[in-house]
C-alpha cells in the first residue's frame, strides 16, 4: 500500500491546480474562466488573498490557518510560469470580519480570494465582493453556499458521508446511529449521513442530538450510549469533529 499523502501536500496539490488555472485563463487557454472573474495578466505577479480563521481564540483555528498558508506557499513553490503575490488575512472565524477583509483584499488589488473555511464566512465574503467581479474559492464543505461568485473546494458533506458509510458497510458495520449537534451545518451533515445510509444498503437505527456546548455534550453521553445499546447499533456516526470548539 502506498503511503498516505501528507495533508499539507494534498492541500498544496489542490492549490497548485487553482494557481495553474489562473495562468491558463490569462493565456486564453480557458476563456470560460474569464466569464466570471477579472482579467488576469500572468506576466505580472497575481495578487491572491487567502482568508484564514486565525485570531478566533481557538487553537485549532490557528493551526488550520497555518496549515492553509503553508499549503498555499508550497503550491506556489511547485508552480511554474506565474508568480503569485499571496496576501493573508485573518478573519477570526467571524462572518462580519470575513466580509470586511474580502472587501479590503479587493481594494488591495486581489484578483481572486481563497477561503474562508467556514460556510458563514465564505457566504459573507462572497456577498461583500459580488459586485467587484471577484471569485471566492472557499474551503467550506457546505454546497448550500455555492453559486454566483462563490465556489466550494472542500470535501462535501455528501461525498464524505458516502465514503465513510460505504467503508463502514464493507467492514460489516451496517447498523448506524447518527449523533449531531444542533446547528445548521451539523443538521446538514446528519441529512447527508442518512442519505448515504440509504444509498449503501445500511440501516439507520436511530438519531439523537445535543446543544453545541461542551457541558451539553458531556451531559448527553449517557443518553447517547443508552440509545446506541437499545438500538443495536454497531456504528455511531457523529457530525461533530471538534467538540473542543464548543464553549460551556
Amino acid at each position: 500500500m502506498s503511503p498516505r499523502p501528507h495533508p499539507f501536500r494534498r492541500a498544496a496539490t489542490r492549490l497548485t491546480v487553482i494557481f495553474a488555472c489562473l495562468w491558463l485563463a490569462a493565456c486564453d487557454v480557458l476563456p470560460a474562466v474569464r466569464s466570471s472573474g477579472p482579467r488576469i495578466d500572468a506576466t505580472k505577479p497575481v495578487a491572491v488573498a487567502l482568508l484564514v480563521p486565525a485570531g478566533s481564540g481557538q487553537a485549532q483555528d490557528d493551526f488550520l490557518a497555518t496549515a492553509l498558508e503553508n499549503a498555499a506557499r508550497l503550491a506556489m513553490a511547485d508552480l511554474q510560469g506565474v508568480t503569485i503575490d499571496l496576501r493573508v488575512y485573518k478573519t477570526g472565524g467571524q462572518a462580519s470580519q470575513a466580509a470586511a477583509l474580502a472587501t479590503q483584499a479587493v481594494n488591495d488589488g486581489a484578483k481572486i480570494i481563497l477561503g474562508p473555511v467556514f460556510a458563514s464566512e465564505a457566504n459573507a465574503a462572497g456577498v461583500a465582493v459580488a459586485g467587484r467581479n471577484i471569485n471566492v474559492l472557499s474551503f467550506s464543505n457546505n454546497t448550500d453556499i455555492a453559486g454566483g461568485n462563490v465556489f466550494v473546494l472542500g470535501n462535501t458533506f455528501e461525498n464524505t458521508a458516502n465514503r465513510l458509510v460505504s467503508y463502514s458497510v464493507s467492514k460489516g458495520k451496517s447498523k448506524i446511529m447518527i449523533v449531531n449537534g444542533n446547528d445548521v451545518a451539523e443538521q446538514k451533515g446528519r441529512g447527508a449521513i442518512a442519505l448515504a445510509i440509504a444509498n449503501n444498503g445500511a440501516s439507520n437505527v436511530g438519531q439523537t442530538s445535543f446543544e453545541l456546548s461542551q457541558s451539553s455534550l458531556i451531559n448527553a453521553i449517557p443518553k447517547i450510549a443508552g440509545q446506541a445499546r437499545s438500538s443495536g447499533a454497531d456504528a455511531i456516526f457523529m457530525t461533530s469533529g471538534q467538540p473542543e470548539r464548543y464553549r460551556s
